[in-house]
């Protein structure tokens, strides 16, 4: 048999997607006449290929929240399944959804159905949903998973913040220099050539800056360089110890590395909250939750806290014996696994974190955009005074 995608209109002309397997063409439009839709077209594909696919964060928040709505209101997985087929807009969440509504009509249940999309549905979430089989308040669960979405939604936009601003503020002040170099310093040089005076040392030294960078073999320098440099960082990502040392470095950064430690500290404590208190066993709780963490020196700290736990170590002296982890971090877990509201611990830490990472990138951008606008100025200001103090000094010349 062969795995087809195909393609069908609903009596409003709407376009719907799916796949199946058939051993032919003739096959599958027998399998798909007793559907109710109109066949359109179909083409052979790899079930492989389809369960490799990803979809945005928000396509599969849309999905979660509506499937949450629907359950809530009454209507077994199964109809569920088929409404948000019809519903969904896009064509990779309808692939999605139909090979979920076939595994479910198998008799699969939802959490072993979501399995064959590991690039789709993290662990996290698959995680949860096996609980609400086994312990029920699948609704429960469904609210708590479009939440965490939604936070992670937030997440998203503060690295891309944390992120993007500064490079983009850096790009613009070396934009800045480039263009006064290459541009405005060569149409003045002509200038200064005509008038046939002795150059001061400072302007004779920026005119030797702007010829550096507009000859052609530093610019094939830099593209060797930039090429060079971004495949033999591709190849050393590849390598386990690399990427290991890379993520620890990147902690010890000024400001940068706090910011990124409370980013990712956050995610995992948001998630290990979510996952104890939907009735996650605190063991497999980390061990999900461990693969939220996107940093793998951070990954590795909490893996050593997973091991003294299965050990039989309390969460408090786990968390205490690790130097990652602040004070404040272990005192706030010692008292939640003392009164055994452990979950409310870990969700207030996770707020926390947001709030010192919000904090943390306020201060940093309030102090970046001042020091770049002081650099990018003076970078203009020696400019201009290297062009014209030999003009200035002619004009006094001819005064006198």
């Amino acid at each position: 048999m062969r795995t087809y995608i195909y393609k069908l209109k609903d009596d409003t002309g709407k376009t719907l997607h799916g796949f199946t397997d058939a051993y032919d063409r003739k096959d599958l439009k027998k399998r798909l006449r007793h559907s109710n839709y109109f066949f359109v077209a179909a083409e052979p594909a790899h079930r492989e290929k389809i369960f490799n696919q990803k979809v945005d964060l928000e396509s599969l928040l849309v999905f979660t929240r509506r499937l949450s709505s629907l359950i809530d209101s009454g209507i077994p997985i199964l109809g569920a399944m088929h409404i948000l087929w019809r519903q969904t807009e896009d064509k990779q969440m309808q692939l999605v959804i139909s090979h979920l509504r076939n595994r479910l009509e198998e008799g699969k249940t939802l959490s072993a159905a979501l399995e064959d999309f590991p690039r789709i549905f993290p662990g996290i979430y698959r995680a949860m949903i096996e609980v609400a089989e086994k312990a029920g308040g699948l609704t429960t669960i469904l609210r708590r998973l479009t939440e965490h979405l939604e936070y992670q939604r937030v997440f998203v936009a503060r690295v891309r913040r944390a992120t993007w601003y500064p490079i983009f503020v850096i790009c613009f002040a070396l934009a800045v220099f480039v263009g006064m170099f290459t541009f405005f310093v060569p149409t003045y040089q002509k200038v200064l050539v005509r008038l046939k005076v002795e150059l001061p040392f400072f302007t004779q030294m920026v005119l030797s800056i702007s010829e550096f960078l507009r000859s052609p073999w530093t610019i094939l320098g830099i593209i060797i360089l930039v090429i060079g440099g971004t495949i033999g960082y591709r190849s050393l990502s590849r390598s386990a110890r690399f990427r290991y040392g890379m993520d620890r470095q990147k902690l010890k950064l000024p400001v940068f590395g706090d910011i990124l430690r409370a980013l990712t500290l956050g995610r995992f404590v948001r998630s290990l909250s979510i996952l104890v208190a939907s009735g996650l066993p605190i063991i497999d709780s980390f061990r999900v939750a461990k693969t939220t963490a996107s940093n793998e020196f951070v990954a590795d700290q909490i893996d050593a806290v997973q091991k003294k736990v299965e050990r039989g170590n309390s969460l408090y002296d786990s968390f205490r014996e690790v130097p990652l982890f602040p004070v404040m971090f272990v005192e706030m877990v010692g008292v939640g696994e003392s009164s055994g509201t452990i979950s409310q611990a870990f969700a207030h830490l996770a707020d926390h974190f947001d709030e010192e990472v919000d904090y943390k990138q306020s201060r940093f951008f309030t102090y970046l955009e001042p020091a770049l606008i002081l650099i990018v100025g003076a970078i203009v200001l020696v400019t201009l005074l290297a062009i014209y103090m030999p003009i200035f000094s002619v004009w006094q010349g001819l005064m006198h």
